[in-house]
């Protein structure tokens, strides 16, 4: 039987308490100084969580955006990952792509959104280019910093012993730039999910987005705050999820180790 770690049992206590103490603030605030405002309270937004919990519409909204969201992070990391590796290995690459990269990583896929909407409409696939496009970018970084922070000597004894280039990046490149890669999905996995989101918000197309915007049309607040903790909930459990699977990916990694025994 799997026994909790006193560590563990406090951070979910912990995070369990700030949940409930903000639910109260809340509930305070819109029945009391704020109840003039477009706001809804704490029973009206579970309850329409239950509502939707039993709408199938609604689990095909979530299924929609969540589709959009995954599989514009898994070519975000085929392309992202793949052009870091690429880049990381070649000093020349490397220091020529540094400031290209870094110029265009901070800019939002947004900013084409209007473009997309004329080229492929207010559709899926729209999103998941936008999605693909902004997560790129942050793998190519963390990639590329990942496989060229590998250390000279190794690099030199692994040619010294004639290593082919697969088993230099199986037994040096991949344990080391492993764990960048792993910052980078985690950071791509978050931006994918406000990605799809903004999306369907302001680009029309179906999912949560767009269900959110039709509950602001319609002045059902109670649904726009459902959505809003739905959305908190979805990326909860992503980063979780990802998280998990950082830990047993990266057992043997000293940070992972430092986790583990805390």
């Amino acid at each position: 039987m799997t026994t909790l770690r006193p560590g563990t049992v406090r951070r979910y206590a912990v995070g369990a308490a700030s949940i409930a103490v903000t639910a109260l603030l809340w509930q305070w605030a819109v029945t009391g100084p704020l109840d003039d405002k477009p706001l809804a309270s704490v029973p009206a937004i579970l309850g329409r969580l239950r509502e939707f919990a039993a709408d199938p519409e609604f689990w095909v909204s979530l299924g929609e955006t969540f589709r959009v969201a995954a599989i514009g992070l898994a070519i975000s990391v085929v392309l992202g990952v793949g052009a870091g590796l690429l880049v990381g290995q070649s000093d020349l690459a490397y220091r020529s792509t540094r400031v290209l990269v870094e110029f265009l990583k901070p800019i939002p896929p947004i900013v084409i959104l209007p473009l997309l909407v004329l080229v492929l409409g207010p559709t899926g696939d729209m999103g998941i280019f936008l999605v693909a496009f902004g997560g790129m970018f942050p793998l190519i970084t963390q990639t590329a910093h990942g496989v060229h922070d590998v250390d000279p000597v190794a690099a030199e004894t692994a040619r010294s012993f004639r290593l082919t280039r697969w088993q230099r990046v199986r037994t040096l490149v991949a344990p080391t730039a492993l764990p960048f890669v792993a910052t980078g999905v985690r950071i791509s996995a978050s931006a994918a999910l406000v990605i799809a989101l903004v999306s369907e918000i302001i680009g029309g197309a179906p999912g949560l987005g767009k269900d959110l915007v039709l509950a602001q049309t319609t002045g059902d607040y109670a649904a726009i705050y459902a959505l809003v903790v739905t959305f908190g909930v979805l990326g909860v459990l992503i980063n979780g999820l990802l998280a998990a699977l950082e830990r047993r990916a990266l057992f043997w990694h000293a940070s992972v180790r430092s986790e583990v025994t805390a």
